[in-house]
């Protein structure tokens, strides 16, 4: 067991810098970048072009990389969007899984895809529309603006400025311009590393995986690497922030403030996506996948409401597990109803929820808790319709 452990411990990771990690901080970098340097222009260009609605919002996020979602919550904070567009959006969102499934079921993605844009078309609509919801959205727009300013760092931004003026611009050049830049072309670098192994992998040159030392895979050893220089930048971001504060957004001076700042908010998410996918890999490694199927045979509702469930986990190791267990008991006695399937992409923003949580809180919440209601209740109403063989008809045809 402690072996297994371990093993799961590098593969995440591998998944944490490697296979999510560097996609994700490169999606953060670039809308970053655009947020600072366009997002007055694209904010009127919205609302010029009336654009604010679900459909379009649930549109964009079909397309399954983070970068879609954090989009709209940058969008959201100006207040270029509604709730019930940002809940649309939310409910269109697939994450990683999504290419899982359309790996093993092509036609299954189709039909998710359609009854999400239904779904996020009507829910949004009704919360847009709604007088109730707009009122309530100032009110967690307040909340999540309070939330974003710690007054533990508002503390220590006054100790900051009361440093000499040459130490307190050589400390923070040397925080968001030297240690941040560095961030960023670590993380460069990494997405070109996994890039090229995906590369040679494809074309059959040479497998990462199968080259190990101690059995573990030497890509894993460099994630954990890299892992550790992520956590020690993390660790000096921590311990700089309660003796002298941060940045805020309204301080930004030039695009060195606004990357570097992103950089700490990036260190952050990709340690809480190594720490929950370790915890989820680890907690299905101890359980066991026939015994999970076994606990879910027979019981469809209860499946239902598991994979919405695991929609509100963090991260992509909870979706992704779900998924692969899914198809994996396909054909089985213990096979899982669509519906699961289902509910579960519905709920789920996986890593987007720790980006979120430093931008948008409290609305986050509300919005992911909307949509955690739309996954039971339409996953219950799949279920019904797949005990009537309807979905199985549609689903015969690939």
């Amino acid at each position: 067991m402690v072996d297994e452990l371990f093993r799961i411990a590098f593969a995440s990771a591998q998944t944490a810098i490697f296979e999510v990690g560097s996609v994700m901080a490169v999606l953060m970098l670039v809308f970053g970048i655009l947020d600072y340097r366009y997002g007055d222009r694209l904010r009127h260009f919205i609302e010029i072009k009336k654009l604010d609605k679900p459909i379009v919002m649930a549109g964009l996020t079909i397309i399954p990389v983070d970068g879609t979602l954090l989009f709209q919550y940058n969008l959201y904070r100006r207040g270029s969007i509604r709730l019930g567009s940002l809940l649309a959006g939310i409910i269109g969102f697939g994450e990683e899984a999504t290419y899982l499934i359309l790996v093993f079921n092509p036609l299954a993605w189709v039909l998710l895809v359609v009854i999400k844009l239904v779904l996020a078309l009507v829910t949004g609509g009704i919360v847009n529309r709604s007088k109730f919801a707009n009122r309530w959205k100032e009110e967690l727009c307040k909340k999540d603006a309070a939330c974003s300013v710690d007054s533990k760092a508002v503390e220590a931004d006054e100790n900051f400025h009361e440093l000499p003026d040459k130490f307190r611009h050589k400390l923070h050049h040397f925080r968001y311009h030297v240690l941040g830049s560095a961030f960023w072309i670590f993380f460069a670098a990494a997405f070109f590393i996994h890039v090229l192994l995906s590369l040679l992998a494809t074309l059959n040159i040479v497998d990462m995986n199968k080259q190990v030392a101690l059995a573990i895979p030497y890509v894993s050893w460099l994630a954990m690497l890299a892992l550790f220089v992520v956590l020690i930048y993390h660790l000096i971001v921590q311990v700089t922030t309660r003796e002298f504060g941060k940045i805020f957004e309204h301080e930004f001076e030039d695009l060195g403030d606004a990357i570097g700042d992103l950089a700490e908010t990036c260190a952050t998410v990709i340690l809480f996506i190594f720490l929950m996918t370790f915890l989820v890999d680890s907690l299905v490694s101890i359980i066991g996948p026939e015994r999970l199927g076994s606990l879910f045979a027979g019981r469809g509702y209860l499946t239902v409401i598991a994979g919405a469930i695991v929609g509100l986990i963090p991260g992509t190791g909870a979706s992704l597990a779900f998924t692969s267990l899914y198809f994996s008991l396909a054909d089985t006695p213990g096979a899982m109803p669509f519906a699961a399937l289902a509910a579960c992409s519905i709920a789920l923003i996986g890593d987007s929820q720790f980006v979120g949580n430093k931008m948008l809180r409290h609305s986050q919440r509300a919005a992911h808790l909307i949509a955690f209601g739309v996954a039971l209740v339409s996953g219950a109403v799949i279920f019904l319709l797949e005990n009537y063989d309807l979905l199985s008809f549609l689903l015969s045809f690939w």
